[in-house]
């Protein structure tokens, strides 16, 4: 929303106040204006409607963040589609590497439980396992990846040097990590050093 849409929204707002039995201070309003304001104002007027057919309190603005969270794709859903993309990770006996389902958020939820080899390999009676976990992943990486597109100033790369940040790309003893760690940790210190 703009401001040029904050009229419509008090209207809204404090309609439904009204409806609820709730008055709302000036900061109050200010305060629930700012929660909102990433929501377009038809956005909001339908979430809004919604609520009021609903909610039996005046709503707060983690109730219309649960109504937009209610339109992404449930664990259930994704599994059916990792589960489908697995079928293509076994040939003439071998597993083979599968490519992606085509959702990077599936793929990176079926990379941490073991790949779609593993869900192809998987005996069928004890597939539903495989199924928890990976809910469990993906609604985690989910709401992860939410709260990074909301907050990046809070949750971005920037709140740490990238020069202390380390990927591990292949096995790796642990002097050897340790030591790379103990190289970046003394040349940022050097480096404090010298600018002091």
């Amino acid at each position: 929303m703009t401001r040029d849409d904050y009229e419509a929204f008090c209207e809204i707002v404090l309609g439904f106040a009204e409806l609820k039995g709730r008055q709302l201070s000036a900061p109050a309003l200010e305060l629930y204006w700012r929660a909102m304001q990433h929501w377009s104002i038809e956005e909001f007027r339908a979430a809004a409607e919604q609520l009021l057919r609903t909610c039996e309190f005046f709503p707060t603005p983690k109730d219309f963040e649960s109504l937009r969270k209610a339109g992404r794709p449930t664990a259930a859903e994704a599994w059916l589609k990792a589960v489908e993309a697995s079928a293509g990770a076994i040939s003439c006996g071998r597993v083979m590497t599968v490519r992606t389902c085509g959702d990077p958020l599936i793929d990176r939820a079926v990379r941490a439980i073991g790949g779609y080899g593993a869900i192809a390999m998987c005996d069928e009676d004890k597939l539903h396992f495989l199924e928890r976990r990976f809910a469990e992943h993906y609604e985690s990486i989910q709401d992860a990846e939410e709260v990074r597109a909301a907050l990046p100033q809070l949750t971005g790369s920037d709140a740490v040097s990238h020069s202390s940040t380390f990927r591990v790309t292949g096995p790796r003893s642990a002097k050897d990590i340790l030591g790379r760690i103990a190289h970046a940790h003394n040349g940022a210190a050097e480096r404090t050093r010298e600018t002091q």
